[in-house]
């Protein structure tokens, strides 16, 4: 397997994998909404959930989609070799710790924020610094 290829079923199994989580999140979400499961779990937790589906499927599954799939394209639909592949895995690592440490968080309890960010709600630094690395890995992603 070539190395582009690597690079982009990298960032699809990142992408599938937060899509498979936040997919268990937001049935069990349904589910606790629903009249059949009002008392399962509880509110900090249901938040929990809410904010951990919201950046799994807002944050990671598009950006680690995106740029996949915009590797995918570039080398297939240019016919030539993808510049710069030691940036693009660089990109790819820091967007996976910028995951670690927003993931952290939201398990932690640090960041019931939702994924808007609204204030009055406030998370942890590191749940931003997380996030603001998975956004700097497109960047540097895509150039």
């Amino acid at each position: 397997m070539r190395n582009v290829e690597r690079l982009c079923l990298a960032h699809f199994w990142v992408a599938f994998a937060a899509f498979l989580v936040a997919s268990l999140l937001g049935a069990w979400q349904m589910w606790v909404r629903s009249p059949l499961g009002a008392n399962i779990g509880t509110p900090s937790q249901y938040f929990l959930s809410v904010t951990a589906h919201g950046v799994a499927m807002a944050y990671v599954l598009t950006t680690f989609f995106i740029m996949g799939f915009g590797y995918f394209v570039a080398v297939t639909a240019l016919g030539r070799p993808l510049p710069g592949k030691v940036w693009a895995w660089g990109a790819f690592w820091l967007g996976v710790a910028g995951v670690v440490m927003a993931v952290v968080t939201i398990l932690t309890g640090q960041a019931s924020v939702l994924f808007t960010f609204y204030p009055p709600l406030t998370a942890s630094p590191w749940f931003y610094i997380g996030l603001v690395l998975v956004v700097i890995a497109s960047w540097v992603g895509a150039c």
